[in-house]
């Protein structure tokens, strides 16, 4: 069976990733932000947003970018964070995943970019700078 050839498009945020406990409140500095991610568990408290928005004092993993999958992708379709993933694994580049019901977005740090972009290339995908 043949794969279809992922689209991704390079989102303008540069992004960060903060660990709070997990008792914190919901940011309210999140309101008005477009595109961010949180996860709460037991133990932490993740939110992954644009850094511009973060407030000063808290600490977070800085200068992430987000690479979305473009397009209308099955909800149920199989192997698309393998395939996100495997070529950049394969170049020993560190990654971070999310899904939604609708899209996969991948993140990778700034420094890593231009090479997980030619990686990507390389490897049939599509970036859309």
């Amino acid at each position: 069976m043949t794969q279809s050839v992922l689209t991704l498009k390079l989102l303008e945020p540069v992004f960060g990733i903060l660990k709070l406990p997990p008792t914190h409140p919901f940011p309210h500095w999140l309101a008005n932000v477009p595109l961010y991610f949180v996860a709460r568990t037991e133990d932490e408290f993740s939110v992954m947003c644009p850094q511009a928005v973060i407030p000063v004092g808290l600490e977070y993993s800085r200068d992430w970018r987000c690479l979305r999958v473009h397009g209308d992708l099955a909800f149920d379709e199989i192997g698309v964070a393998a395939r996100l993933a495997r070529p950049l694994a394969d170049a020993v580049l560190s990654i971070f995943v999310v899904s939604t019901h609708d899209r996969d977005y991948v993140f990778v740090a700034q420094q890593d970019l231009p090479k997980a972009v030619a990686v990507y290339e390389s490897s049939d995908f599509l970036v859309i700078k």
